[in-house]
């Protein structure tokens, strides 16, 4: 990766399992640490929230229902953490939530890294 990134990385969750299911569901896919709603690893610190703006019909609507999905992950990269391994783990991390059949979509600067650019092209899975 030539081009510097922010490397901030949002990515919006749906699934109707609980928070606890999706903590360790991350925590399993990224082989992590748990401490209250956050997961760290080498690479990040992934944090989990309630996603305030949920609404249970708006988020299958559209091109932007996913800001209304049901959870959302904040992850920082540690500190002097190696760009290509941070997305190489954002990608994992991503493949393994759509293989445990949650929607995910990732909201980043190098979302064109990531499969799938992230998740918003649904044609191709």
């Amino acid at each position: 990766m030539e081009e510097e990134y922010d490397l901030f990385t949002k990515i919006f969750v749906d699934s109707d399992v609980d928070k606890e299911m999706l903590l360790d569901t991350v925590s399993n896919i990224v082989m992590g640490t748990i401490s209250g709603s956050s997961i760290l690893t080498k690479q990040a610190g992934i944090f989990i929230f309630n996603n305030g703006d949920f609404d249970k019909d708006k988020r299958n609507q559209g091109n932007d229902g996913f800001l209304y999905y049901k959870y959302y992950l904040e992850i920082e990269p540690t500190e002097n953490v190696i760009d290509r391994n941070y997305v190489f783990e954002i990608s994992n991390l991503l493949t393994g939530l759509w293989d445990a059949d949650f929607k995910a979509i990732a909201s980043c600067d190098f979302e064109d890294l990531l499969p799938r650019k992230g998740g918003y092209n649904f044609d191709h899975r």
